[in-house]
């Protein structure tokens, strides 16, 4: 931002007409950082995190929200020219890799962790489950636990898709052909951003004060409007498991 302009000067533009309504909007970027505003990190910490959850949202799932909006209205229309559908679920699926394994990974390290064994080959994967759990010990189990149902569903197609389809083209459209509906992209969308918001979650509640910890809203306590999906709770006020 150019200094000594006053604000009267300063020159405003729309940035992206997608609104807190938007359950990723609301459970990503805002309820994400709001449960990060407790965790008791120093203040320089928490503000490279924030920056960087944002930036995950702004830079990655926006953009991937955007094409996935067009495609809604676009997918299922023979006047719609092809390659035009194509750029909006190429560019879904590139976006959401990037958010989920660079700017996850990312953010978990500046949280101070390595969470880098999800995305390396089984055998190191494994070896990641045993050791992660032992190096983090105030990291619930739920975060391995869900890690291997990751890798278990939705991850390796990914994976293939934009690594052996859209970066290097070792296989052919025809064996990628269901990424290209737009049932597929849906799925795979919500699939990825719920995942980052689960990981993170996990990881931001192990540095919370002792006694405090997540909880999921019940509808009756959302905002309306803005559909977040965990709040706090005292340890001893949790239901018995």
């Amino acid at each position: 931002m150019p200094s000594g302009i006053p604000p009267s000067q300063f020159h405003v533009l729309p940035y992206a007409n997608v609104g807190a309504g938007e359950p990723f909007v609301a459970r990503v970027m805002i309820g994400l950082l709001e449960i990060l505003g407790a965790a008791p990190y120093r203040e320089v910490e928490k503000g490279k995190i924030r920056d960087s959850i944002t930036g995950l949202g702004t830079e990655c799932l926006i953009p991937a929200f955007i094409s996935l909006r067009e495609l809604r209205q676009t997918a299922n229309r023979p006047d719609v020219p092809v390659l035009n559908k194509t750029k909006n679920f190429d560019d879904v699926y590139k976006y959401l890799w990037t958010a989920y394994k660079d700017r996850t990974q990312t953010t978990a390290r500046l949280m101070g962790y390595d969470i880098g064994f999800l995305f390396q080959k089984d055998s190191k994967f494994e070896e990641g489950c045993a050791a992660f759990p032992k190096a983090n010990p105030d990291v619930s189990s739920e975060l391995i636990r869900v890690m291997k149902i990751y890798r278990s569903t939705w991850q390796p197609e990914l994976l293939r898709f934009r690594n052996d389809y859209l970066e290097h083209q070792t296989i052919s459209r025809e064996a990628v052909a269901e990424f290209y509906s737009l049932e597929k992209a849906e799925r795979m969308f919500a699939s990825v951003w719920i995942a980052i918001e689960e990981i993170l979650v996990l990881l931001i509640a192990a540095k919370l004060s002792l006694g405090i910890t997540i909880r999921e809203l019940s509808k009756s306590e959302q905002v309306t409007g803005i559909p977040k999906r965990f709040g706090f709770a005292w340890e001893n006020q949790l239901p018995p498991k």
